[in-house]
């Protein structure tokens, strides 16, 4: 891949439980804090349509919407259970994470584009 077509920055976010043991909700549960956990430069492409031919309803491929890559030292940390993309006010949730061939040298980010998070 070459690195001029990491053109755009993105942020990655991540829930986190509160660690005060007085920051609790009405429901008695801790507070789960949205935290800014980098910004990388990234290329982002749009990945649906051709996907979503042949495929079964709601599977993950059906819901890719675009993939973003980024350099795998940047944020190498990454996983679709903890963590969330924002581009331009656009939030897209993580469905998988590829590190092609284990190389570690871009990480490949599969998402479905959301309206909230």
């Amino acid at each position: 891949m070459n690195r001029g077509e990491l053109k755009h920055f993105i942020e990655i976010w991540e829930e986190e439980e509160s660690t005060q043991d007085d920051d609790i909700d009405e429901l008695g549960e801790k507070k789960i804090n949205k935290i800014l956990k980098a910004k990388v430069l990234a290329k982002k492409e749009f990945r649906g349509g051709g996907l979503l031919t042949g495929r079964p309803a709601d599977t993950v491929l059906s819901k890719t919407t675009h993939k973003f890559t980024y350099v795998y030292n940047e944020y190498p940390d990454l996983t679709a259970e903890r963590n969330w993309i924002k581009y331009n006010g656009i939030v897209y949730n993580v469905l998988y994470v590829l590190n092609e061939d284990d190389k570690n040298e871009f990480l490949q980010v599969f998402t479905e584009e959301t309206e909230y998070r």
